[in-house]
C-alpha cells in the first residue's frame, strides 16, 4: 500500500511503519534503531509527522523514540508512561546492547482499547498484553491496516517469556480483538513479512 511504508532496522532487524495521513501530515509506528533518520529521508517537502504509536516499550521497538520526538516534535502516544523496566534495560544490558534514550509519553493510553484520531485518520486502538504488559494493536479501519508489533506474527505469536508475559493473556486478546476483523485485514508485524487476518484465521496454530 503506498500511503504505508516500512522501515527495517536495529540488532533484532525490528519494523517500523510510516503512514500517509491528510493534508501532509504523517504518524509513525514504532521506532527502531535508525528509524529517525530514515524519517527524516522519507517525509516529503512540508510533511510533518504528528504522532509516533508505539505498539509496546521493549528496547528495540524505542531505540529511535527520543530521537525521533526530538527531530519533528511529534506526540508519543503509548498504553503506558515510558519506564526502562519496560523497555528490558537490565535484559538489553547483559546483552551487549545500549540503553534506550529516555522519552516523553505524550498520550498514555492507560491500557485500554478505544478510537482515536491521528493525522486526520480515525484509528482503533487495542489493549493486548502478554508478549508486554503495555502491548498495543492501531487498526487504520478505512484502509483494513493493522500494526500488531509483536503481538502476532505470520504463522506465530509473540514471545512471552519476559516480565509479566502471559500466553493465556497474548491469545485470549488476539481472539477477542483481532480475529473478528475482516479477513482482508493485513496485518503489519513488528519483525518479519506482512500477513492477513484470513490467513492467521485459518493457519496460525496458536490462535486457531
Amino acid at each position: 500500500m503506498s500511503s504505508i511504508r516500512q522501515y527495517t532496522g536495529g540488532s533484532v532487524a525490528c519494523n517500523g511503519y510510516l503512514v500517509e495521513g491528510t493534508e501532509g501530515n504523517y504518524i509513525a509506528i514504532d521506532a527502531p534503531e535508525g528509524m529517525a533518520a530514515w524519517v527524516q529521508r522519507t517525509l516529503p517537502p512540508g510533511g510533518k509527522l504528528t504522532h509516533l504509536l508505539l505498539t509496546h516499550q521493549h528496547f528495540d521497538h524505542v531505540q529511535d523514540a527520543a530521537l525521533l520526538q526530538k527531530c519533528t516534535g511529534c506526540r508519543i502516544v503509548a498504553q503506558a508512561a515510558y519506564s526502562p523496566l519496560l523497555t528490558l534495560e537490565t535484559a538489553a544490558a547483559a546483552w551487549g546492547i545500549p540503553p534506550v534514550p529516555p522519552f516523553r509519553t505524550d498520550d498514555v493510553l492507560g491500557n485500554h482499547s478505544g478510537v482515536a484520531t491521528w493525522a486526520g485518520m480515525e484509528w482503533k486502538y487495542y489493549s493486548i498484553p502478554g508478549h508486554a504488559t503495555d502491548g498495543a494493536a492501531y487498526y487504520w479501519e478505512a484502509e483494513e491496516a493493522l500494526f500488531v508489533g509483536d503481538i502476532l506474527f505470520a504463522g506465530s505469536v509473540g514471545r512471552t517469556d519476559f516480565p509479566g508475559g502471559s500466553m493465556a493473556q497474548l491469545v485470549r486478546g488476539i481472539r477477542s480483538h483481532l480475529l473478528p476483523l475482516p479477513p482482508s485485514t493485513a496485518v503489519y508485524s513488528g519483525h518479519g513479512p506482512a500477513t492477513f487476518i484470513g490467513e492467521e484465521q485459518l493457519n496460525n496454530p496458536y490462535i486457531c
